[in-house]
């Protein structure tokens, strides 16, 4: 009997290597180009210029289409994880909606991507986000569309399976960072963890006052 890996997994790893790559490229480059002197601090990294995001065909929490046009018009928050997830998914989430209630009316808006469709329906999103705040959106769709908006945004993410070796026992490795998005719709920056609400609303005062 053959021990060798199926033609879809070996499909499977060649297109997270692929995404790895194309991301690390983008991650490096970012990381050793020259940044200005003038850029405040904050907890995370300012993308500048800031890069522009094309949002897929995908979903939200209430049943609508979610678009470029959802990014646009005011600043946004973007967390990628997922509502099986132990740990990070909650606390970010948590953290976010705690930092909206210390912050001035101005906050931006808080997405929610999912980076296990499969499981995420469109009813378990919404109950995941309006259980944080119910103005929180939530967002899912097809797994080729989810990979094109990570890629873009330098989102990683891959499936480990779980203790009990079953198909439908897994867990997701993802990225833990905050995208900060600017009323342009483009990415403006990477907030980083460890999280909490007076470094998250101090991260989005100065990104908001340095452009």
């Amino acid at each position: 009997m053959s021990t060798g890996l199926s033609l879809s997994k070996k499909l499977t790893i060649i297109s997270l290597a692929a995404i790895a790559m194309v991301s690390g490229f983008w991650m490096a480059k970012y990381l050793t180009a020259p940044q200005s002197l003038e850029l405040p601090q904050i907890h995370g990294s300012f993308v500048n210029p800031p890069r522009k995001l094309v949002v897929p065909e995908l979903t939200k929490h209430t049943g609508d289409a979610f678009t470029n046009e959802n990014l646009k018009g005011q600043w946004t928050l973007v967390f990628f994880g997922y509502t099986y997830c132990p740990d990070i998914c909650p606390i970010t989430m948590n953290v976010l909606a705690q930092a909206k209630k210390q912050a001035p009316a101005d906050f931006p808006q808080v997405i929610f991507v999912s980076v296990d469709p499969d499981r995420d329906t469109v009813e378990q999103v919404r109950g995941y986000v309006e259980y944080f705040d119910p103005a929180f959106i939530g967002v899912t769709g097809d797994e080729k569309m989810i990979q094109a908006l990570t890629l873009q945004a330098s989102v990683l993410y891959m499936k480990v399976p779980g203790a009990s070796g079953k198909e439908e026992d897994y867990l997701v490795d993802h990225s833990s960072s905050v995208l900060l998005i600017n009323p342009e719709g483009q990415l403006a920056a990477f907030l980083k963890a460890p999280h909490t609400p007076s470094g998250i609303v101090d991260s989005v005062a100065k990104v908001k006052a340095f452009y």
